[in-house]
C-alpha cells in the first residue's frame, strides 16, 4: 500500500490523458507514491467544487485553478490546455497542503482508499460509529487483508506526527471493537485492488491486535502472508479457511510458523472445536491436524484428498465430512479416525464398505454419489450396532431391483431402526425383510425370528 507520510519526496500527481463519456470530459489522474500508483477520474466541475472548499477552509490561493469557459470548452486544444493546467494545479496544492492533508483533498484523490494512514482514519471512524450495532449482533464483521496490512504496518512504524494533520489517527476504536468480536471474516484477493497496482494477497499482515471470541473465516487469503496469529490459538472455537492454495493442514494451522515440522504445545489450538477447511487444495491430512486435539467437528469438503489418515489423535472427534474428494478405498477406518459418530463421504469414488465394519460408534453415514455397484459390498455395514441413518443415493447399487429391502436385510433385527436414504422402512418392506431372513435361516438349518 501507499504511505504518503514516508514517501512524500517520491510522490507525483499527473494527468496523462482525458476521455469523453456521454459528452462529458473526464480527466484521468494518476497518483504515484513510491512504487504504488492508482487512477482517479474527475470532471472539471469536481475540481471547481474542490477548489472552492480549499480556498474557503484551507487558505489555497483563489487564482491557481484554470478558469471556467462556457463556449469552446469541447475543442481538443482547450481540453489539452486545461489538462496541463489541472495537472499543475494538483501538484501545487499537494505541496501547499502537505503538512495538513485535509479530508476533502484526501478523498478527491482517493488517498483514503489506497494509503495506509488515510485508510485507517476512515476505518477508525467507521468502527467508532458502528461498533455498538456490530457488537450487538451475531453477524460476522468483515475486514480485508488490505486493512489488516495497514494496521500491521502502522503498528510497526507509527506515522506521522498527528499535529501535522487536519485530523489525527486514533486506532482506539478499531482495537476496541476487534477485541470484542465474536465472528470475523477476513477476505483477500489475488487481483489488483480497484484502480491501483496493489495486490492484496501480496501484502503481509499479522493478527495480534485481534481477539475473536468465537469464529474466524479466512477466505481467499494468502496464508504465507500471515506472520503472526497472535492469541487466536487460545480463543477460537471455530476456524474456517477456504479458497486458498493450501495443500497441507500445516499450511493452515501453522501458517505463521517458519519451521512447520514441530508440533510443540505453544502451537496448539487449544480452544478449537470446529475446523472447516472446505474448498482448498488439500492433498492429505498431515500430522499437523494433531495441533487441534480438541476438535469435535472436522470438515474437509471439496479438496483433493485420497486417503483418510492422522485422525487418531482427535479423540473427541464426533463428525467428519469429506465430500467431493478423491477417496477410493477406505481400509481399516477404525484405526484412523477414533469414535466418529457422523461420517459424510459423499461424492467420492468409494467402491466398497469393507473398511467400515468396525466403526462401532457410527450413527450416521452418507455414502451417496460414490461408485458402489453391488449390495454385497454393503454387507459390512450390517454389523454396526449404532448405525441409524444411511444414505446411498447416487450409487449404481440404488438402482438394483428390491434395493431397499436387500439393504435393510443386511441389518437383520435392526432393520426397523434404519433410516435409508432419508426414509424409514415401511411395514411392507419390513415384512419382506422378515421373509427373506426366514428363508435364509431355514436354508442354514436354523429357526427363523419373525418378530420384525
Amino acid at each position: 500500500m501507499a504511505c504518503w507520510w514516508k514517501d512524500k519526496n517520491e510522490t507525483l500527481i499527473e494527468i496523462p490523458s482525458t476521455e469523453d463519456f456521454t459528452n462529458v470530459t473526464y480527466y484521468n489522474i494518476v497518483i504515484h507514491v513510491a512504487e504504488i500508483n492508482w487512477k482517479v477520474k474527475r470532471r472539471y466541475s469536481e475540481f471547481y467544487h474542490l477548489h472552492n472548499k480549499l480556498v474557503s477552509d484551507h487558505g489555497v490561493s483563489k487564482c491557481i485553478l484554470p478558469p471556467k469557459k462556457v463556449l469552446g470548452n469541447k475543442s481538443n486544444e482547450f481540453i489539452e490546455t486545461r489538462r496541463k493546467g489541472l495537472q499543475d494545479y494538483l501538484q501545487a496544492v499537494l505541496v501547499f497542503l502537505k503538512r495538513t492533508m485535509p479530508r476533502v483533498f484526501v478523498e478527491f484523490l482517493d488517498f483514503h482508499i489506497y494509503d495506509i494512514y488515510f485508510l485507517l482514519q476512515k476505518l477508525s471512524s467507521k468502527c467508532f460509529t458502528e461498533a455498538d450495532l456490530i457488537l450487538s449482533t451475531m453477524k460476522a464483521y468483515s475486514l480485508t487483508t488490505l486493512q489488516l496490512h495497514a494496521i500491521s504496518e502502522f503498528l510497526r512504524s507509527p506515522i506521522p506526527d498527528a499535529e501535522n494533520t487536519e485530523k489525527g489517527l486514533d486506532l482506539g476504536p478499531i482495537f476496541d471493537m476487534c477485541s470484542q468480536l465474536n465472528n470475523l471474516t477476513i477476505t483477500g484477493s489475488s487481483i489488483e485492488y480497484c484502480e491501483s497496482n496493489i495486490i492484496p494477497n501480496k501484502l503481509p499482515f499479522e493478527m495480534s491486535s485481534l481477539k475473536i471470541n468465537t469464529s474466524l473465516y479466512l477466505k481467499n487469503v494468502a496464508l504465507d502472508m500471515i506472520y503472526s496469529l497472535g492469541n487466536l490459538r487460545n480463543t477460537l472455537s471455530k476456524l474456517k479457511v477456504g479458497y486458498t492454495a493450501a495443500r497441507n493442514v500445516s499450511d493452515i494451522l501453522q501458517c505463521d510458523i517458519i519451521h512447520k515440522n514441530t508440533l510443540e504445545g505453544c502451537h496448539k489450538w487449544i480452544a478449537l472445536e470446529t475446523l472447516d477447511l472446505s474448498n482448498n487444495n488439500l492433498v492429505e491430512i498431515d500430522n499437523a491436524i494433531a495441533l487441534a486435539e480438541n476438535l469435535k467437528y472436522l470438515i474437509l469438503d471439496d479438496n483433493k484428498i485420497s486417503t483418510i489418515s492422522n485422525l487418531t489423535h482427535l479423540t473427541k472427534l464426533k463428525q467428519l465430512s469429506m465430500t467431493k474428494n478423491l477417496l477410493t478405498i477406505c481400509d481399516q477406518l477404525q484405526t484412523k479416525m477414533g469414535n466418529v459418530q457422523t461420517l459424510n463421504l459423499s461424492q467420492n469414488n468409494i467402491v466398497s464398505t469393507k473398511g467400515f465394519h468396525k466403526l462401532y460408534s457410527l450413527q450416521n453415514l452418507d455414502l451417496s454419489c460414490n461408485k458402489i455397484t453391488e449390495v454385497e459390498e454393503l454387507r459390512y455395514l450390517g454389523k454396526l450396532p449404532c448405525l441409524e441413518n444411511l444414505r446411498l443415493t447416487g450409487n449404481n447399487v440404488s438402482t438394483t431391483v428390491d434395493y431397499r429391502v436387500r439393504v435393510l436385510e443386511l441389518f437383520g433385527e435392526r432393520a426397523k431402526d434404519i433410516c435409508l436414504d432419508n426414509e424409514k422402512p415401511t411395514q411392507s418392506e419390513l415384512d419382506k425383510v422378515s421373509i427373506l431372513e426366514a428363508i435364509t435361516i431355514v436354508k442354514e438349518g436354523k429357526y427363523p425370528n419373525l418378530t420384525l
